[in-house]
C-alpha cells in the first residue's frame, strides 16, 4: 500500500484518516441542477440496532421522515442544505415519530440527512446519508457509489454454522486463543449476560481505554507490531490494531467476529467521485461482529478517546478525547456511505477466478486458499487480495512472479515458490504484512526492487546460491528478519532505513 515514497505517503495518508476522513482529491463537483436519479436507493428503510439489539428504524415514506422504535428515549432528525450549518427542518421526539420537512426543500439539492438518537441509554449520531427531493416532491435516499460493491463483498460473510465457528478461530494477529487474552476478555465482560451485552463492553473498553497512535504514522526508527496479543499490553495502536484487538476479544469471549480493510473517505467523494469504483488500494482497517444471526460493521478508530502524540514513542504523550458510539454496529446502507468494503472477512474469501497472466489463472476458495494454474509470468489483477494462503497446481510452470503481484496481499502467512520460478520482480510481495515464512527455491536467480519491502513479520529467508542480483530495499523494513545470503551479494542493505534483525554472509 506504501510503495516507493512509504515514508510520505505513510503518514500523508493516515493523518487524515484518524481525523476521521480522508477526502480524495479533485473531486467532480456537481450543481443543483444536476438529476440525481441514478443515485435513488432502492430502499426507504435504514435499520440500525441499540447496543443491545434493540432496532431503531429509521424510514423515508413519500414527503415523511420517521423513526420507528421502543427504546429511543431522545431523537432529533434534521436536514441540511449541502454546505449549510443551519438546518432546513428538524424535529425531535422519542421513540416512533415523523415529520414532513419538504416545503422546506428545494427540488434536486443535495441535503445531508442527520439522524441522533439516544437507545438503551446510548447515543449515536449519523451524519453521513444524503436525501433529496424528486420531481413527484417526495424524498429519497441516495446510495453510495459503492453500495452495490460493498453487499457483493459483504457475501463473505455467512451465518451458517461452520462459518460461524471458524470466525472463533485464532489467526494471525488474532490470538484468540492466548491465556492471557482469553482472561483479559473474560474480565471486561464480567457480568455480561448476553454477546450483546459483551461486544458493547468490548467495544467500550477499546474506544475508552486505548489511543490512535500517531506517533507510528511519522516514525521511520521502528516497524511497530499490530498482534492482538502487544497491543492489549501497549494500548497503542492503528486502524488494523484496533480491529485485531477486537476481534481478538470477541472470538476469546465465543462471539463470531472478523478484521476488514477497505477504503475510509468522505462521505461527499462516496456520491460525487466516480473514481472510488475502481480504486482498490486499502487505506483503512475494521471490524465487523455477528450478534443475533447478523452482521455488523464497526470501526473502533472514528470512535476512539484518545490519541497518541509527539516526536517519539519514547516522548509521547496521550491527548484525551471523548469517545463516542457512532460507528458501533452501523448498517451497510449507512457504513457504504464512507467506506469502501474492499475484503469484509480476512477468514474466508469470495469464491472468483481469472486470468493472472499471459498463460495463467487464478482461483480462490470459500476457505481463503488462492490456487495458481499455467505458466509463465503471474500478476494478480488489482483488488485480487482477500485470500490466506497461496498454492501453486502441480502442473504449473510459473516462472516469474511479476511486478506488485502480491501487493498489499497483507494476510498471507506463508508462501512455498515452485522449483521452476527464476524471478521475483518489483514490489512483488511488498507490504505483505501477516508473511510470517517464504521458500525460496534453487533456480531462483532475481530479487526485485522493494519485492518484499514491509514484510514485517518475516521471520527467516534463506537466499540460494543461484541469485545473482537483489535490488535496492529488497527487505527494507523487515525489522524481525533473519536472512542468509551467499557472500558475493554482500552489501544488499546499504541505505536501508531498517534492516534485518540479523544477515548471515556465507
Amino acid at each position: 500500500m506504501l510503495g516507493v515514497f512509504k515514508r510520505i505517503a505513510a503518514g500523508f495518508l493516515a493523518a487524515f484518516v484518524v481525523m476521521g476522513y480522508m477526502t480524495m482529491i479533485n473531486s467532480r463537483d456537481v450543481s443543483a441542477d444536476d438529476e440525481y436519479s441514478q443515485y435513488y436507493a432502492d430502499y426507504t428503510e435504514i435499520e440500525y440496532v441499540s447496543h443491545k439489539g434493540n432496532p431503531v428504524t429509521l424510514y423515508i415514506d413519500g414527503q415523511t421522515i420517521g423513526i420507528r422504535s421502543t427504546c429511543v428515549t431522545d431523537a432529533e432528525i434534521a436536514v441540511y442544505a449541502e454546505s449549510s450549518l443551519k438546518p432546513a427542518d428538524s424535529v425531535t421526539g422519542r421513540d416512533s415519530f415523523s415529520f414532513n420537512p419538504t416545503s422546506n426543500m428545494n427540488k434536486d439539492q443535495l441535503y445531508t440527512l442527520s439522524v441522533y438518537f439516544k437507545a438503551d441509554g446510548v447515543e449515536q449520531q449519523h451524519d453521513t446519508l444524503y436525501v433529496v427531493k424528486d420531481d413527484k416532491g417526495n424524498i429519497r435516499f441516495l446510495t453510495s457509489l459503492v453500495y452495490e460493491f460493498n453487499l457483493e463483498r459483504c457475501s463473505e460473510w455467512w451465518t451458517d454454522e461452520q462459518s460461524l465457528k471458524e470466525c472463533l478461530e485464532p489467526q494471525n494477529d488474532i490470538e484468540c486463543d492466548d491465556p492471557y487474552v482469553i482472561a483479559y476478555a473474560r474480565h471486561i465482560t464480567a457480568g455480561c449476560e448476553t454477546d450483546w451485552d459483551k461486544a458493547y463492553a468490548i467495544y467500550s473498553h477499546l474506544i475508552k481505554n486505548f489511543a490512535y497512535d500517531n506517533i507510528q504514522l511519522e516514525d521511520a526508527s521502528i516497524v511497530y507490531q499490530d498482534d492482538a496479543l502487544s497491543l492489549l499490553r501497549r494500548r497503542i495502536a492503528i486502524c488494523e490494531g484496533l480491529g485485531n484487538v477486537f476481534t481478538a476479544l470477541c472470538r476469546a469471549s465465543g462471539i463470531p467476529a472478523c478484521v476488514c480493510f477497505g477504503i475510509g473517505s468522505d462521505p461527499y467523494d462516496f456520491i460525487h467521485d466516480d473514481r472510488i469504483l475502481n480504486d482498490e488500494s486499502p487505506n483503512h482497517a475494521w471490524a465487523a461482529v455477528c450478534l443475533g444471526g447478523k452482521w455488523y460493521s464497526i470501526d473502533p478508530t472514528w470512535d476512539i478517546s484518545h490519541s497518541f502524540e509527539g516526536d517519539s514513542y519514547e516522548a509521547g504523550e496521550w491527548v484525551f478525547y471523548e469517545e463516542s458510539f457512532n460507528w458501533y454496529l452501523v448498517p451497510i446502507e449507512d457504513f457504504s456511505m464512507s467506506h469502501k468494503i474492499c475484503d469484509a472477512d480476512t477468514r474466508h474469501g469470495i469464491e472468483s477466478s481469472g486470468s493472472c497472466g499471459d498463460d495463467a489463472t487464478y482461483e480462490i476458495s470459500r476457505d481463503g486458499v488462492l490456487t495458481i494454474h499455467g505458466s509463465g509470468e503471474i500478476i494478480l489483477p488489482e483488488g485480487v487480495n482477500g485470500f490466506r494462503k497461496v498454492v501453486f497446481a502441480e502442473d504449473s510452470n510459473i516462472t516469474s512472479i511479476g511486478k506488485s503481484c502480491f501487493y498489499d496481499c497483507d494476510i498471507i502467512t506463508e508462501i512455498i515458490l515452485p522449483d521452476s520460478v527464476t524471478r521475483i520482480e518489483e514490489a512483488a510481495f511488498n507490504t505483505c504484512e501477516d508473511l510470517e515464512y517464504i521458500y525460496l527455491p534453487d533456480g531462483l536467480e532475481y530479487i526485485g526492487l522493494e519485492s518484499f519491502d514491509y514484510c514485517d513479520e518475516l521471520a527467516y529467508v534463506y537466499i540460494p546460491d543461484s541469485v545473482t542480483k537483489i535490488e535496492r530495499f529488497a527487505f527494507d523494513d523487515c525489522q524481525r528478519l533473519v536472512i542468509s545470503v551467499p557472500e558475493d551479494l554482500k552489501g544488499f542493505d546499504n541505505n536501508y532505513y531498517l534492516s534485518p534483525a540479523k544477515i548471515i554472509y556465507r
